[in-house]
């Protein structure tokens, strides 16, 4: 098989890229990262990243990448690995298609990752979609509390995407339109800002994921897993999840990917109801997901899918039967934000089995320590900060009270 390099666009803390570089590097395909100064930048560390450019911000990623193109003597297959980066590289998608061959369906963006298409083509598919509502104004927030009485949960809207902004929020909770309102304005956040659905109860472990590859003969690999631990209990990413076997989950992300035409990557997201068992759409992102090294243990693997369809087909597995691995993957940092939530957990010894068993973490790896010690240091130097401003105001207090 013809060794093309691969570049791996990251922002953010890069797990996601991570698992992209370490999974070709392995195979000993070069990857260059391009990443976006400020992050923590993992992926950069790591021993298999062959090369790196940094930018100082996202929008200098297209020029960036057509410069970085022409530098290759063959077209390196491109990765994104996250929605921010692919909206912003979608006006561009015809010309960095000269230069590369492009992994994420980058030029049907702003379809793909539109939460209001993603929701009617579910309902379009047969998938159970909660009740979901756009609000353009705050009494049109109002309104949906005289409509529900379950919990809502509010997302950053397609409009807010769009227009390039973050959010100060990936999700939020809320018991009712009321306490949405209340949230949102603590969050400097409009209701036309966010989509708003009905939340399906049920802890974290009701929600089920399929990682999908849909290649160019038509032929979509997928594996279903499961969240168990979020970073934030019932809202959130993946903390602590594990391989699983369920062929209803598959399906329905296969489908998804047949009517949806998609070449390349889709990570749905359902969760089961208890009250009717019903899969209930959530989303999905046209990517590769946070946790997508997750397959690996059980033979199946997102960036070498996308690598091979893009290079070589004739290396794509025949079928898409995985090994029925039933291991775990852990986001420590993640897991140590949620048992923070609810510390009575820490106490369980159930709690910490999936420590004590087979396992993928998702940035430690014995033969790649750079990215771990990297994120470690920069975790505990964030913590430090709080605490040495708190030492500071009071010894500022004992002063003046002095």
């Amino acid at each position: 098989m013809q060794r093309a390099s691969a570049v791996v666009c990251v922002h953010g803390m890069g797990i996601n890229g991570l698992a992209s570089v370490r999974s070709l590097g392995r195979r000993g395909i070069p990857v260059h990262v391009v990443a976006v100064r400020g992050g923590a930048q993992i992926a950069s560390a790591s021993r298999y990243c062959t090369g790196h450019t940094e930018i100082a911000e996202p929008a200098a990623l297209p020029i960036a990448l057509t410069g970085l193109g022409k530098t290759f003597s063959e077209r390196p297959v491109l990765y994104v690995d996250n929605d921010a980066m692919i909206q912003l590289l979608a006006p561009h998608a015809a010309a960095l298609k000269r230069h590369f061959r492009v992994v994420e369906p980058i030029g049907d963006a702003a379809r793909l990752t539109d939460k209001a298409f993603q929701l009617r083509a579910a309902q379009e598919a047969g998938i159970p979609v909660p009740r979901t509502w756009f609000p353009a104004s705050w009494a049109e927030l109002g309104d949906i509390g005289r409509e529900s009485r379950r919990r809502l949960i509010a997302k950053p809207s397609p409009r807010r995407l769009a227009a390039g902004s973050s959010a100060a929020f990936k999700v939020l909770l809320c018991e009712n339109a009321g306490a949405l309102a209340e949230a949102l304005r603590e969050h400097q956040a409009a209701p036309e800002d966010v989509l708003v659905q009905e939340y399906i109860e049920g802890d974290d472990s009701r929600i089920h994921a399929g990682l999908c590859y849909r290649a160019n003969a038509r032929q979509a690999f997928v594996l279903s897993v499961r969240k168990l631990r979020q970073t934030q209990p019932g809202a959130g990413v993946m903390a602590l999840g594990q391989v699983t076997d369920v062929p209803e989950v598959r399906d329905m992300t296969a489908r998804l990917a047949e009517t949806l035409g998609v070449r390349g990557v889709l990570c749905t997201e359902f969760k089961l109801d208890p009250a009717d068992g019903n899969f209930y759409f959530i989303e999905w992102n046209p990517r590769p997901a946070y946790f997508q090294s997750l397959g690996w243990k059980a033979g199946f693997d997102l960036a070498w899918l996308a690598y091979c369809d893009h290079v070589d087909s004739a290396q794509l597995p025949d079928d898409g039967v995985t090994n029925p691995s039933r291991h775990y993957w852990i986001n420590f940092r993640g897991d140590l934000g949620h048992l923070v939530r609810v510390p009575w957990l820490a106490l369980r010894p159930g709690t910490w089995a999936p420590y004590l068993r087979d396992k993928e973490w998702a940035v430690f790896a014995a033969d790649d320590l750079a990215p771990w010690v990297r994120a470690m240091t920069r975790f505990f130097s964030h913590r430090q900060k709080p605490a040495a401003a708190s030492a500071h105001r009071a010894a500022r207090e004992r002063v003046v009270g002095g």
